[in-house]
């Protein structure tokens, strides 16, 4: 398995990403990925339209998608893997999620409405899917001139506290493990570094997500070994977890993210490629 090189976590134009799904394979094939993920936000879609193409480039490509959900109040990401797309207990958790968030969208910009012209009014000619988030409020706010960059629409306007956020009353984690282990798929903690909360209630969390019949954790999203990776590294190892990775990758230009860049995966884990039912 010298030519292995995975990721199994990343975005197209149909959640949030900048790419067509077949411009993503064409990345991952530049960039020598042999199997890949598609994770798209509260859908299938990407996907199930990358397929046929990632099978003419030679790509194992594994169905996937990233669900929103929470736990004690915090908006927790949980990737589903191996997934039956067929499944109509997880496709219904997914449309009622995509449902959610136009219910927010249409509330953000009514809120917006305040202080300038309706952003759905650009948003809306370019969605490519019946996704929508806060990160195309984002790139509205950016290409108005309103701010430079998404960490400063963030900052400014899109984060709990600003001007334009809305909250969601997302599905429990454990609602949501149950929906991808109905369609047969691997549940897995989403960059669980980056969730605001300390290390004894991020414990607390991955407990409950285990209890639930969660199976994994990403343990590597970054380009280089960090303390973060080791720290997730022993959890997958304390909670009985399997070890995925992916770079959340959703546009070339945000470098920090490529597609595929992705450090080793440290000794002593399990692996979630070996539990999928074509193991790799």
């Amino acid at each position: 398995m010298s030519d292995f090189k995975a990721d199994f976590h990343c975005h197209t134009h149909i959640s949030d990403g900048s790419l067509s799904p077949e411009a993503l394979i064409t990345l991952a094939k530049e960039r020598q990925v042999t199997h890949l993920s598609i994770t798209d936000h509260d859908t299938t879609l990407g996907y199930e339209l990358a397929k046929p193409f990632a099978d003419e480039q030679g790509i194992t490509l594994i169905s996937g998608t990233e669900i929103s959900c929470q736990w004690q109040g915090h908006t927790i990401h949980v990737v589903g893997l191996d997934v039956d797309v067929s499944n109509s207990d997880l496709q219904n958790g997914l449309k009622m999620n995509r449902v959610k968030r136009w219910l927010r969208a249409f509330e953000m910009d009514t809120k917006a409405q305040k202080r300038f012209p309706s952003l759905l009014t650009d948003i809306l000619p370019k969605l490519e899917s019946g996704m929508i988030g806060r990160n195309h409020f984002a790139h509205a706010l950016i290409e108005r001139g309103i701010v430079n960059d998404q960490p400063k629409a963030f900052d400014r306007y899109l984060k709990k506290g600003r001007p334009l956020y809305v909250p969601v009353d997302w599905p429990d984690i454990t609602e949501v493990v149950e929906w991808i282990l109905s369609a047969g798929g691997i549940a897995v903690i989403a960059h669980p570094h980056i969730y605001k909360m300390g290390a004894n209630k991020l414990n607390k969390m991955i407990e409950t997500f285990r209890d639930a019949g969660g199976q994994a954790i990403e343990v590597v999203n970054q380009p280089r070994v960090c303390s973060d990776q080791m720290g997730m590294a022993d959890r997958a190892k304390r909670f009985g977890l399997y070890a995925s990775l992916g770079s959340d990758f959703h546009r070339p230009e945000q470098s920090w993210r490529g597609l595929g860049w992705l450090s080793p995966m440290p000794n002593g884990v399990d692996p979630v490629w070996n539990h999928f039912k074509t193991p790799v």
